[in-house]
C-alpha cells in the first residue's frame, strides 16, 4: 500500500497585473494592511494593466479617476461598488479638450504630446470633459486615511500635483508616471519638487514610475530599493503587458518554427526529387549496359571485330582484301562466283581493286592509297585479269 500523499498547506500568491509590477512594490510595502483604500488617477482597464485590481481582489477598495469614457464604463461594470470619476484632474474647473487615442492608453490633455502621437500615425478623436483639482478628490475622501494615490496622466503630472494645495491629506505613498509617453527621458524634474515640498521623500525608481513616502509614514521607507524578486510570491497574471508579450514572443517563434519546417520540408521535397532522378539515371545507365552487353554478344561486333581492330583506313582496308584473298584461296570453288561478281561490280571497285593488285600504276585515279602487303598482289592480278578477260 502506498504511503497517502501529504497536501500543501493552501497559500494565495499575490497576482500582478500591473504595466511594470508596479503593484508588487506596493503591496511588498502595504500587505500589513487590512482593507486599505487607494485613489487611482488615470486608472484605464480594470484588468489589464491595472495597478489596483490585485488590491481590489484582497478586499481593497478605492475611487478610479478615468476621463475616457469607453474605459470608465469598463470600470463601472468591472467594479460597481467603488467610486468612477469620469472627469480630468488638473487645475482648471472647467471643461478641458481631451485628446483621445483610442485602445492605446495615450490619451491626454496635453495638446504637444497628442500631435507628437498624431505624427507617428495614432488615430485620435478630441472631445471636451470636466476637470476638478485634486484637493476637491482628496478632501471629498474624509478623514479615511488613502494607503497609495497613483498619478499616470499622460503629460499633465505638473498640472495635477500644482491642483493639490490646499488639502491636507498626504497619502502615504505616492506612485507618478516620470517619463515622457512611450520613452525613456525624465519628465520629473518640473514637479518632483513640488511633491516633496508637500512632505515626501523619494523612495524607488522602477524605470518607468518613481515612488515617494509621506514623512508622516517613514518606516515605510524601508520596503522600497529593490525590484520585484523571487522572495515577494508573486506570480504574473495572464493579462498583464509581460504575459501578453510573452505570448506575442512565443506566437513569433511558432510561426518562426513554422517557416522552417516549411523550408525543411520543401528541402526534402528536392532531395526526393534529386534521388528520384539519380535513380533514374542509374536505371538509364543499367540499361544502357545491358544495351552494349547485347552489342558485344551479338554475331556483327564478333565479325567486325577485326575491322575494329584496325587504326588507320589505308591499313584497314588493305587488310580486307588481303583477308577476303586469303578466303577466297581457301575455297576454290568460289573462285568463279567471285570472278563473275567483279565483272559486274562498278567500274570504280574494279579500279580500286587493280590499284590494290598494281600499286603505284599512274593510270588510275585512286583517292585512297592503299599499300598491301606485296606478297598478295600476284594472286589479286591473276584474279582481276581473269575477270578482266571474261
Amino acid at each position: 500500500m502506498s504511503p497517502p500523499k501529504l497536501r500543501e498547506p493552501a497559500r494565495t500568491m499575490f497576482v500582478s497585473y500591473a504595466q511594470n509590477f508596479e503593484d508588487v512594490i506596493l503591496w511588498r510595502a502595504l500587505k500589513h494592511v487590512a482593507l486599505g483604500f487607494y485613489v487611482d488617477i488615470g486608472a484605464q482597464d480594470p484588468v489589464s494593466d491595472s495597478v489596483s485590481l490585485s488590491f481590489y481582489q484582497r478586499g481593497w477598495r478605492g475611487v478610479h479617476v478615468e476621463p475616457v469614457a469607453q474605459y470608465a464604463q469598463k470600470l463601472r461594470a468591472a467594479r460597481p461598488d467603488e467610486q468612477v470619476i469620469e472627469a480630468a484632474i488638473g487645475r482648471s474647473q472647467k471643461m478641458i479638450r481631451l485628446f483621445e487615442f483610442p485602445d492605446t492608453g495615450l490619451s491626454t490633455a496635453s495638446e504637444a504630446i497628442a500631435q507628437m502621437h498624431i505624427a507617428k500615425g495614432f488615430s485620435n478623436r478630441s472631445k471636451e470633459v470636466a476637470c476638478i483639482p485634486l484637493s476637491q478628490l482628496l478632501d471629498a475622501q474624509g478623514d479615511r486615511p488613502i494607503h497609495w494615490l497613483k498619478i499616470d496622466v499622460e503629460g499633465m503630472e505638473q498640472d495635477v500635483i500644482e491642483s493639490w494645495p490646499p488639502s491636507l491629506v498626504r497619502p502615504w505613498i505616492v506612485i507618478v508616471e516620470s517619463t515622457k509617453p512611450n520613452s525613456r527621458e525624465a519628465s520629473f524634474t518640473d514637479w518632483e519638487p513640488k511633491l516633496l515640498a508637500l512632505g515626501y521623500e523619494f523612495a524607488y525608481f522602477d524605470g518607468l514610475n518613481r515612488f515617494y513616502v509621506s514623512v508622516g509614514q517613514p518606516e515605510l521607507k524601508a520596503e522600497f530599493g529593490i525590484g520585484p524578486n523571487l522572495f515577494d510570491d508573486f506570480s504574473v497574471s495572464e493579462h498583464s503587458q509581460f504575459a501578453r508579450q510573452s505570448r506575442s514572443k512565443i506566437e513569433r517563434q511558432k510561426v518562426g518554427i513554422a517557416l522552417k519546417n516549411e523550408m525543411i520540408a520543401a528541402h526534402q521535397v528536392q532531395v526526393a526529387a534529386l534521388k528520384a532522378s539519380v535513380s533514374g539515371l542509374r536505371e538509364k545507365a543499367d540499361a544502357a549496359k545491358r544495351e552494349l552487353a547485347a552489342v558485344y554478344s551479338s554475331t556483327s561486333w564478333k565479325v567486325t571485330a577485326l575491322v575494329r581492330g584496325m587504326k588507320q583506313p589505308k591499313h584497314s582496308a588493305g587488310r580486307v582484301l588481303e583477308h577476303a584473298l586469303i578466303w577466297i584461296n581457301r575455297h576454290p570453288g568460289l573462285k568463279g562466283r567471285v570472278r563473275r561478281a567483279i565483272r559486274y561490280a562498278p567500274r570504280w571497285l574494279q579500279q580500286r581493286m587493280l590499284a590494290f593488285a598494281r600499286p603505284g600504276v599512274p593510270r588510275v585515279n585512286v583517292t585512297w592509297a592503299l599499300e598491301p602487303d606485296p606478297a598478295v598482289f600476284s594472286e589479286w592480278e591473276t584474279l582481276v585479269s581473269n575477270t578482266d578477260r571474261k
